[in-house]
């Protein structure tokens, strides 16, 4: 019998000269989403994603849909030529690393790992219809 996975807090996090605090959920959606890869700042936007299971609740809890429909979604889009997925890394680590070194990054961690040296845009809490 399986055992029920706890889930974690998702901190949204982003480089910490960032000059802007929070964002909303529905433009954290937009990013990931591919609809934009612009910040409201008007700068790039890299939204990286992660390979680890904290994806599928990451994608739950952002958008309540499960993360097959977003995997078919992004099957869709990159058909039809409009847009291309997050770049995927392993684990938390890589995602921490990879938004220290890059001031457009974005991406998400268990809320466990934050650490000064990032900024956290947005607590992604369980979806609620």
């Amino acid at each position: 019998m399986a055992m029920p996975v706890a889930q974690a807090d998702v901190a949204v996090i982003a480089h910490i000269k960032s000059n802007f605090s929070s964002l909303t959920a529905k433009q954290v959606q937009d990013i990931f989403m591919g609809r934009t890869r612009i910040f409201p700042n008007g700068k790039f936007a890299l939204p990286i994603d992660q390979s680890s299971p904290l994806r599928a609740e990451f994608y739950e809890e952002l958008t309540g849909r499960p993360v097959e429909q977003i995997n078919a979604y992004w099957a869709r889009i990159m058909f039809t030529g409009q847009a291309s997925p997050p770049q995927r890394l392993p684990d938390d680590e890589a995602v921490l690393q990879t938004v220290r070194e890059n001031e457009g990054a974005i991406g998400y961690i268990d809320k466990t790992r934050v650490d000064g040296t990032i900024r956290v845009l947005l607590l992604v809490q369980p979806w609620k219809p």
